[in-house]
């Protein structure tokens, strides 16, 4: 594993908000699933708390592919469970890394 999958990981593992740099623009994210999709680009699915974005939504869903993201940092802030509308073991993903609660 690279630094990033070792601290995606670890911030699922302890369900801990990560900062990350996507689009030029710097988010608060919720990690949920990471892993691979259908056509083998490595996925990180996030639950957006704040910051930049594209579709002009700076909440909700979203799936950040890692060849776009330019840094990621952990914080010291944790979530306490999934959201309530977390699917595990999503359909869009071939191979799920980690996902929260195991």
């Amino acid at each position: 594993m690279n630094a990033d999958d070792t601290i995606i990981c670890d911030a699922i593992d302890a369900m801990r908000l990560l900062i990350v740099d996507y689009g030029g623009t710097r988010r608060l994210v919720q990690p949920h699933v990471y892993g691979d999709d259908t056509q083998g680009h490595r996925l990180l699915s996030a639950y957006q708390l704040d910051g930049g974005s594209s579709s002009g939504e700076s909440r909700g869903w979203k799936s950040f592919r890692m060849d776009r993201v330019r840094a990621v940092a952990p914080t010291d802030e944790r979530f306490h469970a999934p959201r309530p509308e977390f699917q595990r073991n999503d359909g869009a993903f071939a191979r799920i890394i980690r996902q929260v609660g195991g």
